[in-house]
């Protein structure tokens, strides 16, 4: 696994310096990236820097740190409190934070701490691959499946991987496929939206049931707009919003 990336935010330079020598001399898997001591610096490293690990002492001057946590818009770093008053420990565990270390810090419980954070994110780490696995193989024993749609002309069987997208049009619905071909059927896009929604299709607009495998690129602005392979921009409802950024992890 690589280095866990870290940042240490304190107000007083002797501290931040004295946590440096203990983690260069007991802790070889972490990397320290930056350094922080008031609200502008810790905000600035905190937005600009993706650290795995932060230890941060909770007085910053006579600000509390939970004052700039809330701030910001999310925390994808584990915290670790480094501070010589306890008093604040019940609050700080409502930033999820993985432990507090009272000052002086203890090289024993510091070693401890970063065990403790890299056995959670290669179990993390582990995890996503499992799950990368899982839907490969899915891919595999399920390539390319077929539905059948029916129109004047007779029945289509068309595989799920070849429709950029279907287009509602009152009780008809328009298949629109790779190759540039377009089939019509007479049934409404509500009935096409249960029948292929196990197959990665999702319904960003009352008009537009959308393959998001074949999504070229995601415009957030102006309310939001995702381009087609074939060049087509469909517009994205708000009620659509969450449930589409989730499907392509972007929250």
């Amino acid at each position: 696994m690589k280095k866990l990336k870290c940042i240490i935010i304190d107000d007083e330079k002797k501290d931040r310096e004295n946590l440096k020598i203990l983690l260069e001399s007991y802790c070889p898997n972490v990397d320290i990236i930056g350094e922080a001591f008031d609200e502008v610096s810790i905000l600035k490293t905190l937005l600009t820097m993706q650290a795995d690990i932060v230890f941060m002492d909770i007085q910053i001057g006579s600000m509390a740190i939970f004052d700039i946590l809330n701030q910001l818009k999310e925390i994808k770093f584990k915290i670790v409190f480094v501070t010589a008053y306890d008093k604040y420990a019940i609050e700080g565990y409502q930033y999820d934070a993985i432990d507090y270390l009272l000052k002086p810090v203890e090289a024993k419980k510091l070693i401890w701490v970063v065990d403790k954070i890299k056995k959670e994110k290669e179990k993390t780490e582990e995890q996503h691959l499992n799950n990368k696995d899982l839907k490969a193989l899915y891919n595999k024993v399920f390539d390319a499946p077929k539905i059948s749609i029916t129109d004047a002309k007779g029945i289509h069987m068309i595989k799920t991987s070849e429709i950029l997208y279907c287009v509602s049009d009152g009780n008809y619905t328009t298949f629109v496929l790779t190759h540039n071909k377009e089939i019509v059927i007479s049934k409404n896009l509500k009935h096409f939206e249960i029948k292929l929604e196990a197959y990665n299709f999702l319904r960003i607009h009352k008009s537009y049931l959308i393959n998001l495998n074949h999504i070229d690129f995601l415009i957030k602005e102006q309310g939001g707009y995702v381009n087609m392979k074939n060049g087509k921009s469909i517009p994205i409802s708000r009620n659509s919003k969450k449930e589409l950024y989730e499907k392509m992890n972007l929250l």
